[in-house]
């Protein structure tokens, strides 16, 4: 799926390991590869780390692995919690008439993405397999889940104050009693977190119909 691509970004730091046989060496990517877009940077380092260890046996052990390791860990926490908090964060903007709150939020975004992809290309190719770890540490289930905590305070607070443009307050105390009521659930273990999700894609669609 993305092995030509993949490769195709390897080749500069191919060229430089291997000169004169990068041909060889790339072609050791062209098997299947598919992963998350900002975490293919770190498993690029990784791989050029090893290429310059010549390594090549540590390398076929984890191309079948860290592509999809790497991507769970991504799809986690950069489309399932970041995408919709940054996507709430928007629709409040619009909500207070501060438009130009949306591109501030949308260069959170792409600082905090293309910080990941830089930082995790950099943990790769200086520490090998340990970069990978590093960047699964910092993008770790636990931090996501802290932060999916705001998905229901701010689908709360949508609602709110869609209903009712004056509503800031309102709004505010509604968030925060979904917030409660999330952790409550969360702690019981009923799983509501599907339930605020479906809340905020509610939510975007009143506001584009409005």
């Amino acid at each position: 799926m993305q092995n030509i691509g993949f490769v195709h970004a390897m080749m500069p730091g191919l060229k430089k390991i291997h000169p004169g046989t990068s041909d060889k060496a790339a072609g050791r990517y062209l098997r299947f590869f598919n992963t998350h877009p900002y975490m293919a940077p770190t498993i690029m380092g990784l791989f050029l780390n090893l290429e310059e260890a010549d390594n090549h046996e540590m390398i076929d052990k984890l191309q079948p692995s860290i592509a999809g390791s790497l991507a769970a860990i991504g799809d986690y926490f950069f489309w399932a919690t970041l995408k919709p908090v940054i996507a709430l964060l928007c629709i409040l903007c619009v909500i207070v008439d501060q438009v130009w709150g949306i591109a501030l939020v949308l260069i959170a975004y792409n600082l905090i993405h293309l910080w990941a992809m830089s930082w995790g290309f950099l943990q790769g190719y200086r520490n090998g397999p340990g970069g990978a770890l590093d960047i699964g540490r910092v993008l770790s289930v636990d931090r996501a889940r802290l932060i999916s905590y705001s998905t229901p305070f701010l689908s709360g607070a949508v609602l709110v104050m869609l209903a009712r443009w004056d509503g800031i307050g309102q709004g505010l105390t509604a968030g925060v009693l979904l917030l409660v009521g999330c952790i409550v659930a969360g702690k019981l273990r009923l799983g509501v977190f599907r339930i605020f999700y479906g809340v905020f894609t509610l939510a975007l669609i009143w506001t584009m119909i409005r």
